[in-house]
């Protein structure tokens, strides 16, 4: 175990009542939290949990998680123009997170009507050049002389 952190102090200090009771989430997923329960500890077990929020706009997919989730790995584990892979597409938030944070992204998704409603949407997004807009001059074409 490992000390709860000066996090708390502060956090836990001025509770409100949502916070005091279990606060389901508002998409229905199951998912809740009650902070109360870390009143009055002084140590904790640590983990490698994400801790983010579960609430999430996308309505159109059983499986839907918010962007945050893998905004935080494409952030640590890519850069920018690295490829990023997402094999089980859905609704598309992989591969539109790794479109805003300028990175190539390849989404494969089996099932016609998830993959139909992603490409809507990613296609939707505005498109991020990886180079500052400039003007451009105009290629002057060269004749060539046809030969018969």
């Amino acid at each position: 175990m490992v000390p709860m952190g000066d996090w708390a102090k502060t956090r836990l200090k001025n509770l409100s009542e949502t916070d005091k009771v279990r606060d389901n989430s508002k998409v229905g997923s199951g998912f809740g939290k009650r902070i109360a329960n870390w009143l009055e500890r002084d140590m904790a077990y640590p983990d490698n949990v994400l801790h983010m929020a579960t609430e999430t706009g996308n309505k159109n997919h059983s499986a839907a998680f918010p962007e945050a989730l893998p905004e935080w790995f494409i952030s640590l584990f890519t850069q920018e123009k690295d490829w990023v892979l997402d094999p089980f597409m859905g609704s598309g938030t992989t591969v539109r997170v790794a479109q805003r944070l300028c990175r190539n992204s390849v989404g494969i998704e089996i099932l016609p009507e998830y993959f139909e409603r992603a490409d809507q949407e990613i296609r939707s997004a505005p498109l991020r050049l990886l180079e500052p807009k400039e003007t451009y001059e105009a290629p002057r074409s060269k004749r060539r002389n046809r030969i018969r």
